[in-house]
């Protein structure tokens, strides 16, 4: 999934003059994980609607997952082939006319469906919104176009309770994805449309460098790491309104609402997280983030009232922090030719396991007891990828002193 290398001399355009480039691909981005973010708040209604499980409700996130799984390590036979521009023109729209296509689901079994290929269809964006981003800003302020670029989930967390709290005013489930929908497939022509001249092309993946990466050790524990705190964010967030309104008796507006501000802070702490890992060390980082912020999923297994309130924020707050110094360790697996490797081959991987897998086993265990104890037990994987992290440490300390 690379873009190709730079080639040297490139001429680029100031910053301010590629803004609006950047902020519409950032308006994409955010269209694109909305699309998928808002199946979250969504889904007591859903659940009401075709009188589903709980475990049934978390295994879409599964299906959701693995679709994107797919996408993103195929996306580059997609981007050789047709530029970067096309292939985000192709993925907005592909993405919002399944969302169209949703309302017609009358089963679980074919709701599934959908959402599998709504999960192929968004997989499609990820590397070639990064190869524009490559494309477009030069590279004294490439991490500040990255930034704004990474404030598009971000937001999607906070907007798409808002968003739902707003449509369902008006319209049934069904209806509001039809009109996110809509947003998608018209964004998704204008990018093509504005893009056009971009003739920019991914290179298809070198199959020998894969192969090294995979065969790395410390590979394997930031999959397992980025897998439980992806968990600690997209896990939690898929099941918390259901939460909040089955076991817990908010009504869904309030949930809904909870939610969107406990995703607030998500905005600004990975900027303090990076800091702080810059400070104190990323790997020291990443370990406290996770030990802290799985002790608070437990804790929202296992409060209520105002209480669970705060856990939720502050819960939302320690986790979102982990990202920024994880992907300094992750790049710096295999030295800066195999960096780019470990990355399109871990987030996948940890998506498809921390936003797809664990949902669907927290949704079976509230089926057998209740979503509290599915809380309960994210927030113990959660520490044990802490844990590991701790003992990874605590080991390469030993080497190094030769104990």
């Amino acid at each position: 999934m690379s873009s190709g290398s730079e080639k040297p001399g490139t001429a680029y355009l100031p910053f301010r003059e590629v803004l609006p480039g950047l902020l519409f691909l950032t308006f994409i981005f955010w269209l694109n994980f909305t699309s998928r973010a808002i199946i979250s708040p969504l889904l007591p209604y859903i659940e009401s609607d075709l009188g589903i499980t709980y475990g049934q409700s978390g295994s879409l996130f599964l299906f959701v997952s693995s679709g994107y799984f797919l996408s993103i390590l195929g996306s580059s036979l997609v981007s050789s082939r047709i530029t970067h521009s096309w292939a985000i023109a192709l993925s907005t729209v592909i993405t919002g006319l399944i969302l169209c296509f949703a309302p017609l689901c009358s089963s679980i079994s074919q709701l599934r469906i959908c959402l599998f290929c709504l999960g192929l269809g968004a997989g499609i964006y990820l590397p070639s919104g990064l190869a524009t981003i490559v494309h477009l800003v030069a590279p004294e302020y490439r991490a500040r176009g990255m930034s704004i670029h990474e404030l598009a989930p971000n937001l999607g967390f906070v907007m798409a309770p808002l968003i739902t709290v707003f449509l369902i005013q008006w319209f049934d489930w069904q209806q509001s994805l039809l009109v996110l929908g809509g947003f998608l497939m018209v964004g998704g022509v204008v990018f093509g449309v504005v893009h056009s001249a971009q003739k920019t092309y991914s290179v298809v993946p070198d199959i020998r460098a894969r192969w090294k990466v995979l065969k790395i050790g410390k590979f394997w524990l930031m999959v397992l790491l980025f897998s439980v705190a992806i968990c600690s964010t997209l896990g939690l967030y898929s099941l918390l309104p259901l939460y909040l309104h089955k076991d817990r008796g908010l009504e869904l507006e309030l949930a809904n609402n909870l939610v969107a501000i406990s995703r607030l802070s998500s905005v600004v702490m990975p900027l303090i997280g990076g800091w702080l890992g810059d400070r104190f060390g990323n790997e020291r980082m990443t370990t406290l983030v996770l030990l802290a912020g799985g002790v608070f999923a437990i804790l929202i297994g296992l409060t209520s009232g105002y209480v669970l309130y705060g856990v939720i924020v502050i819960q939302s707050m320690i986790a979102v922090c982990f990202f920024p110094s994880a992907f300094a360790v992750l790049t710096g697996i295999g030295g800066e030719r195999l960096g780019g490797i470990a990355i399109t081959l871990c987030i996948p991987i940890a998506f498809l396991t921390g936003g797809g897998l664990i949902p669907t086993i927290m949704g079976m265990i509230g089926d057998y007891y209740t979503l509290a104890h599915g809380f309960v037990f994210a927030g113990v994987l959660v520490c044990f990828g802490g844990f590991a992290c701790l003992a990874f440490q605590l080991s390469a300390t030993r080497a190094r002193a030769g104990v």
